[in-house]
């Protein structure tokens, strides 16, 4: 009993010690610092790139609503350059435009055309139809735009970090975006590969 006396005493006095060598302290928290500064540039590194990916998406959405010329090849081409310019990506993203409109008779959303660049084919009618719940209202026939794109993101600390700091490590990431928007300038937006070709005009 004495014994458990004594094992208490000790203990209340150690626990009401104010007195330590900042040393000790400092090997003890150092980790603990260093993985709250790791992770936090992690993620705040991540959500940048998710945001600057958006603002891309939303760059080349309004580009598109403001054009009121014909969308070709080099269209296309020119606009995945820039989409990958806008979002530093090492790799060439993926992007997707439709030019869709609203039959008000069959009550569904028909595309007009579409086009894309990357591994992504092009959307269906079934698949338009599929995100009607993302798609805003139409009167018969108005053309509207939907810009999808596709960006990559790779950690900057990757899994190296993590070997001595568990808990820091994230995957790569792949962000993707949906926008409509209307055409500005013009009834729709029309594609024709051949300008010089009238039978190639889609709106």
């Amino acid at each position: 009993m004495m014994g458990f006396d004594r094992l208490k005493r000790k203990w209340l006095r150690f626990m009401h010690e104010e007195t330590a060598t900042v040393s000790v302290e400092f090997v003890m928290m150092a980790p603990l610092m260093a993985w709250a500064f790791v992770t936090t540039l992690q993620f705040f590194d991540a959500y940048r790139a998710e945001l600057i990916s958006t603002k891309a998406a939303v760059t080349i959405a309004d580009m598109y609503s403001r054009e009121d010329g014909l969308i070709n090849a080099e269209y296309l081409n020119g606009t995945r350059d820039l989409l990958k310019f806008l979002t530093l990506a090492e790799a060439s993203p993926d992007y997707r435009v439709t030019v869709f409109f609203w039959r008000e008779t069959q009550k569904d959303y028909r595309i007009a055309w579409g086009k894309n660049r990357g591994s992504r084919l092009n959307m269906s009618n079934t698949q338009l139809n599929e995100k009607a719940g993302r798609l805003p209202k139409l009167s018969d026939g108005e053309r509207a735009i939907l810009i999808e794109t596709w960006t990559d993101y790779t950690p900057k600390y990757g899994n190296r970090v993590a070997l001595f700091l568990p808990g820091t490590s994230l995957e790569p990431l792949e962000f993707s975006t949906f926008i409509v928007t209307s055409p500005r300038f013009a009834p729709s937006l029309c594609w024709n590969n051949t300008p010089d070709d009238p039978s190639g005009l889609r709106c």
